[in-house]
């Protein structure tokens, strides 16, 4: 059921009415209104973060221009989410966004890739467990079924009816229906899979399946592990326990607009309507203020930027501008003195481990600035768990676990739980964690997992990891380099996750290792 407040957050008629008489105030209040929907229709659609900002822009852009010919302004909703929709299918038949030759000249030293709009959904709505879960199972859809995915899902959400769907997807409601039950299918589908894919231990035939796997969730990977998931007693048993989709999207919150794209859509409709009015000297300026903002704007769209809530007023447009200031990159991070060795740590070593175990060369330098060279805890190294002293970092196929590792493990076992810490491939100042075979440990939708640098800046970020102390004396946390306020932690499951900062001891204990000498 539709909510009183979401009822509220519907555009007046007499704001569409205004806006549609030329109103500016209006315009840009109808701009702010309906910004957070279309942003998440189209970021759910595409779920390729790089692209939703565009389209967004080019959307609302079409709005503001059919608006004067709007016949019928109690129906602007419907009206703008078959806009939207369009706009999205425009996208899939370019094969690419859409860009003006000017923001291709503006964005050509940008090509730094982002998060995708799954990870921002987890990341910005704090989401866990099962509605994690069905964020990441939409990743294993096509383009056509998300297109129906994020209509539904704002309809579950109660931000859409059931009519307003129908009429975006240009379908009667009871041709509708079926496409949503289609889609619903797939997607309780793709969750099973998620399920089975991430469940530790593995189930060892599905391991055998995915040994071709790339890792890269797909439909048709969906439909081949859909198989096996649906003759598998042991992972039909895994998910026997998930909710319904529409339990978990029920009352869920719109993912939030990027803090600066109002402020780029804005600078749009500005130049757009002062370019018949204004010449010379003047066109220059608003011009140059729309290049401010869309500048500003990018800013603020970074993921991982620090916003700051500011006006700036652009200059001859009179116009009053939320911006936020920070960049992509994280500030800059004080170096982090190496942990005292083993004996210093409050934690007994295991006695199975500590027979074999040879003690890492250690030290304990003060904290230095960032700019002065500290002594670092550089080599071969394994990270024994806090909380669970007989654990530790290991990895099961590609992804990472807590596990148990002693004497009597094999060889595979231990040499799987050491790793050799490498200067950070974003920032030398932090640690990169490689295994013996190669593969980096980095985070991929918050699930810590061990891939092959691929030179991408997202995967050298993703894999970058700032020593932060630890819950116990001579312990370290590691703190993403890319998502500041998460660490490396295990879960009760013992599944290693990137997790946001939680002030609980528990939590403290669950993200804390202390480093030890390499298993040999």
């Amino acid at each position: 059921m539709r909510s009183q407040d979401t009822q509220q957050e519907r555009p007046d008629i007499t704001v569409v009415m205004a806006a549609r008489a030329g109103d500016r105030q209006a315009s840009e209040q109808l701009i702010r209104d309906c910004l957070p929907l279309v942003y998440n229709i189209v970021g759910r659609a595409l779920n390729g973060h790089s692209d939703v900002d565009d389209v967004v822009q080019e959307t609302m852009m079409r709005v503001l221009d059919g608006l004067p010919g709007l016949e019928q302004p109690d129906r602007f909703r419907s009206w703008l989410v078959a806009i939207t929709v369009r706009q999205i299918r425009d996208r899939w038949r370019r094969g690419r966004t859409g860009l003006t030759v000017e923001s291709l000249e503006e964005n050509a030293q940008e090509a730094v890739p982002q998060a995708d709009f799954s990870d921002l959904a987890i990341l910005r709505l704090a989401l866990s467990g099962q509605r994690r879960e069905a964020v990441e199972a939409t990743r294993w859809l096509e383009d056509e079924e998300r297109e129906v995915l994020a209509l539904w899902w704002m309809e579950s959400a109660g931000q859409l009816t059931r009519g307003e769907l129908s009429v975006a997807c240009g379908l009667t409601p009871q041709h509708a229906a079926v496409r949503v039950q289609r889609v619903k299918e797939r997607l309780e589908t793709a969750r099973t899979v998620v399920r089975a894919v991430t469940a530790s231990p593995r189930c060892p035939d599905l391991a055998t399946v995915l040994t071709s796997w790339d890792g890269r969730p797909s439909a048709l990977w969906r439909k081949r592990l859909a198989r096996h998931v649906r003759d598998c007693p042991r992972c039909l048993l895994s998910s026997s326990d998930l909710i319904p989709a529409e339990g978990l999207l029920a009352g869920l919150a719109l993912v939030p607009a990027p803090v600066g794209l109002a402020g780029l859509v804005l600078a749009r409709a500005l130049r757009a309507n002062s370019a018949g009015a204004t010449v010379g000297a003047g066109t220059r300026t608003v011009n140059g203020a729309s290049r401010t903002a869309r500048t500003i704007g990018r800013l603020a769209a970074k993921p991982a930027a620090a916003a700051a809530a500011g006006a700036v007023t652009l200059a001859a447009a009179g116009v009053a501008w939320y911006t936020a200031a920070g960049s992509h990159e994280p500030a800059a991070r004080p170096a982090v003195a190496a942990p005292p060795s083993p004996a210093a740590s409050s934690v007994a070593p295991s006695p199975k481990a500590s027979a074999s175990r040879t003690p890492a060369p250690t030290s304990t330098p003060t904290a230095t600035p960032a700019t002065t060279a500290a002594v670092r805890f550089f080599g071969r190294h394994a990270l024994r768990s806090v909380d669970n002293p007989g654990d530790y970092v290991g990895q099961s196929g590609r992804l990472g676990i807590l596990g148990p590792v002693g004497t009597t493990s094999s060889p595979t076992t231990r040499q799987a739980a050491t790793f050799t810490f490498v200067p950070g491939l974003a920032d030398p100042r932090c640690y990169s964690l490689r295994d013996a075979t190669g593969r980096y440990l980095r985070h991929y939708a918050f699930r810590i997992r061990l891939d092959t640098d691929d030179r991408s800046a997202i995967f050298q970020k993703d894999a970058t990891f700032c020593p932060r102390s630890g819950s116990t004396v001579g312990s370290v946390s590691l703190e993403s380099y890319n998502y500041p306020g998460r660490y490396l932690r295990h879960r009760d499951n013992l599944q290693l996750w990137l997790d946001p900062s939680e002030n609980t001891a528990a939590y403290r204990a669950s993200r804390s290792f202390v480093l030890v000498g390499p298993w040999t």
